[in-house]
């Protein structure tokens, strides 16, 4: 998740915030919120030793005072995650892919800020 986050932070601009689990309560759009899961073995590609590829599954959340800067958020963001293979030691990383995404949405019950969600996967086995 780290060697991810660091890999993005250095490929969108410098006025786009990246965060982790949850944005700060000062935080001004626009920004991105990543939300990563636990990770797991891929129930594919398993052999005697166990040593099958990990999934790391996570959705961006992409936010903006308006819907033009929550999708420009999603686009660098996307282009920041499909474009960028992290360097792990001790593992083989893969391309990212998208599994999906939810169209532009304004939430109105608490922020009123517009909202992106997409989802990926990213894969790595040992080196």
């Amino acid at each position: 998740m780290a060697a991810l986050l660091a890999a993005w932070r250095t490929s969108v601009p410098v006025t786009l915030g990246i965060h982790d689990g949850q944005a700060p309560p000062d935080a001004e759009p626009p920004y991105a919120v990543a939300y990563f899961d636990t990770g797991m073995k891929s129930g594919f590609h398993r052999n005697l030793v166990n040593d099958g590829p990990n999934e790391l599954r996570y959705q961006v959340t992409s936010v903006g005072m308006t819907r033009d800067q929550a999708t420009w958020v999603a686009d660098k963001m996307a282009a920041a995650i499909l474009g960028t293979v992290p360097a792990v030691d001790g593992r083989r990383v893969w391309p990212a892919a998208e599994e999906g995404s939810q169209p532009v949405r304004r939430e109105d019950d608490s922020t009123a800020l517009f909202l992106v969600t997409s989802q990926y996967v990213t894969r790595s086995d040992p080196a």
